[in-house]
């Protein structure tokens, strides 16, 4: 398994490898993982370290490229399976692999870049990084693709036979996220008692869309003064969103926490919650779909969710009654406030949890996963 990924960073990458990693063992697989960071230290799972940050492109290609390259080569009279999480710098270990007679399976993740996209990317790099996600879709048995949508783009856009396609959403570990008791957890997370908490957990990154977020909350909390915003994560954005906070004069009703790389503290965190938000911008989600790990362990945690109506969030989240999604700030903050004041949010929760376990587990992920190495590859 091999995937250029900071195993530093405590983000979705960070998650789905080690998961994924976690998941493959636990279907009886010997697995080794390749990635760059710290050794997550997962049972019974081999784990090499591939140096290089990720600004580092020559550094991190040959960093990964001779681990990956290694491990490949010492397993290749035992092992048949390779599942590489898509990036050009894997194609030099996705080659051998197929040289050797590995069944191939590619994850990918994001596709920001080919004939739809518009963001800033140069027209050289926009053909190179089609040019290898053309060769990864021509080499491997199978390609997992995270939504619908962007299995759509891959076979219409990037040529990759439909065959070969298919969608495996992103997992979360419902027996470690679940509904937990609120006062416990609130205590737990060292949280004031009186306060109602909503909570946004992720990258505090350009694709979220924390001006709705905050004038939403800012809303919120002028007709419910005992409402408090938790933002749990870090990021580039962090100084724009101070500022967003100072503007809508809710600063002390606003804690940031930073990164939290402990996983129970997250989870009492998220217990600590009444309603849980997501904000995404929907120009470049609306192209690949949505396909968040925060959106799963929102909903294996139970509670309420509110989220901006991008890509299938809806599908997602008000289907199964959830939660409810909105289009700008004052709909955000409404149906907050409705949830708020609803005898059926603690019935919304269990729902969420409902579907979390019959959807989203990460042992239905790994079972959708494995058929697609095909027929005949050895352990």
């Amino acid at each position: 398994m091999v995937c250029d990924v900071d195993l530093a960073v405590p983000n979705g990458a960070r998650t789905h490898t080690v998961e994924v990693a976690s998941g493959f063992r636990r279907a009886g697989l010997s697995v080794t993982l390749v990635a760059r960071g710290p050794d997550p230290e997962l049972e019974g799972v081999a784990f090499r370290r591939a140096g290089g940050r990720e600004q580092q492109r020559g550094v991190r290609v040959w960093e990964l490229s001779r681990q990956a390259i290694t491990a490949v080569w010492r397993e290749r009279h035992r092992a048949r399976r390779l599942y590489v999480r898509e990036k050009w710098t894997t194609v030099p270990v996705m080659l051998l692999g197929r040289l050797l007679g590995y069944r191939l399976v590619v994850e990918v993740d994001d596709l920001p870049y080919g004939p739809s996209f518009a963001g800033e990317i140069s027209p050289f790099v926009d053909r190179f990084k089609r040019a290898m996600l053309f060769l990864a879709g021509r080499l491997s048995s199978g390609v997992v693709a995270g939504t619908a949508e962007a299995l759509e783009l891959l076979a219409t856009e990037f040529h990759v036979p439909r065959a070969k396609l298919a969608v495996v959403p992103i997992g979360v570990d419902v027996d470690f996220f679940h509904p937990r008791d609120r006062s416990s957890s609130i205590a737990a997370a060292g949280l004031e008692k009186g306060p109602r908490y909503l909570l946004f957990l992720g990258n505090f990154a350009a694709w979220v869309d924390f001006d709705t977020l905050i004038e939403a909350f800012a809303r919120v909390h002028a007709a419910e003064p005992d409402t408090r915003l938790l933002l749990v994560g870090d990021g580039e954005e962090r100084g724009r969103i101070a500022e967003l906070v100072d503007r809508h004069g809710v600063a002390d009703a606003v804690s940031m926490t930073g990164y939290v790389r402990d996983r129970e503290r997250i989870r009492d965190l998220l217990g600590s919650a009444s309603v849980l938000l997501a904000s995404h911008r929907g120009e470049h989600l609306d192209r690949i779909g949505m396909n968040a790990t925060k959106i799963a362990e929102y909903l294996a945690s139970g509670r309420p969710v509110v989220a901006m109506d991008v890509a299938r969030l809806r599908e997602m989240i008000e289907s199964p009654g959830a939660g409810r999604v909105a289009r700008d700030a004052a709909g955000m903050a409404d149906a907050i406030l409705g949830i708020l004041a609803s005898p059926e949010a603690a019935e919304m929760g269990e729902r969420a949890r409902r579907e979390a376990v019959q959807r989203w587990s990460w042992a239905a992920t790994i079972q959708r996963t494995l058929p697609l190495f095909g027929p005949g590859a050895m352990r």
